[in-house]
């Protein structure tokens, strides 16, 4: 029998995406079961057990729907949000890396309005997150930062809340695992306030489908792309020509060190000079671009919230 803690005032959907987590899958859904109103459990076509494993487990709050082909995580947590009945979504993983323990306070922020969106921040027990990825974490949340304006800790996260009603807005083009990274930009280059609070990070239970080279990749791209799309047109003319300089100084570094391994001397002896001096011009101006669009995305969310204050006033 299954003990029931269920957050009051407003209806909480978890969303598992599973993919081949036969091991695991049965733990989280017990785990949360307590600390939330509804269970959708995704299975993304996984070859092995977890749909059935899952399945004996479902009931009024334990919802399992199947894939036949593997969709990618993106595709199982839209399936999941589709599904979902609940004001306010969270997303977790299937292999109990992350504590239940938390949603009360990742539910409590979202309720009295303190943020938009609620991070579960990995910065404790990390050294359960393999080394590269460690390394990776924290590379891709400072480049999430700087494009942003917003300082992250972990933009990677899985562990996350928000109010279903904003998943539309937030819903970026991915399948892999830089959909929290775009989601994460996204989010903060739109406005809407990020909150994190330090969770417990736990030693997975199964196999890692995490790599490192080919997911860091696929990430790079994502913040790249989201940085382009999701800046506004004042910011994109400044960081076109930023782009330009900074491709310049890279084209008369090469030049500088392909003279020095093959001539093994400058002919250009100022070519290094102009390479760092483009480089940096170029950093500085796209540094400017980004806030730029940061301020003047900020200045659009105030006017919004202006006009539905004085909407709200007039219906009085």
């Amino acid at each position: 029998m299954k003990e029931t803690l269920i957050i009051d005032t407003i209806h909480v959907s978890l969303v598992i995406p599973a993919y081949n987590e036969q091991e695991a899958i049965i733990s989280v859904i017990n785990e949360y079961y307590p600390y939330v109103d509804e269970i959708i459990v995704v299975d993304d076509g996984s070859s092995d057990e977890t749909y059935v494993r899952a399945i004996t487990h479902a009931d009024a709050k334990v919802k399992v729907f199947q894939h036949t082909t593997n969709q990618g995580k993106v595709g199982a947590l839209r399936t999941g949000v589709q599904h979902a009945s609940g004001d306010i979504i969270i997303f977790t993983d299937a292999d109990c890396t992350y504590p239940a323990c938390y949603v009360p306070e990742m539910v409590h922020i979202l309720e009295e309005g303190l943020a938009d969106l609620v991070l579960g921040a990995r910065i404790i027990e990390r050294e359960n997150i393999p080394f590269f990825n460690r390394i990776g974490n924290t590379i891709f949340s400072s480049l999430a930062g700087y494009i942003s304006g917003k300082v992250v800790l972990d933009a990677q996260t899985g562990y996350r809340a928000l109010f279903k009603k904003m998943m539309p807005m937030l819903d970026v083009t991915a399948r892999s695992l830089e959909f929290e990274t775009k989601m994460t930009v996204r989010a903060a280059k739109l406005g809407y306030r990020i909150a994190e609070i330090p969770i417990v990070y736990r030693e997975r239970v199964g196999v890692s489908k995490l790599h490192p080279i080919r997911d860091g990749i696929h990430m790079f791209r994502g913040l790249v792309s989201i940085a382009w799309n999701e800046t506004s047109p004042l910011g994109k003319m400044i960081l076109s020509p930023s782009i330009t300089l900074i491709i310049i100084g890279l084209l008369f570094g090469i030049y500088s060190l392909h003279e020095r391994f093959t001539v093994h001397d400058l002919n250009h002896a100022y070519f290094p000079v102009i390479a760092i001096f483009l480089i940096l011009l170029g950093i500085q101006t796209f540094s400017f671009a980004l806030l730029i669009d940061y301020l003047s995305k900020k200045m659009d969310r105030i006017e919004n919230r202006i006009i539905a204050l004085n909407e709200n006033e007039k219906r009085r």
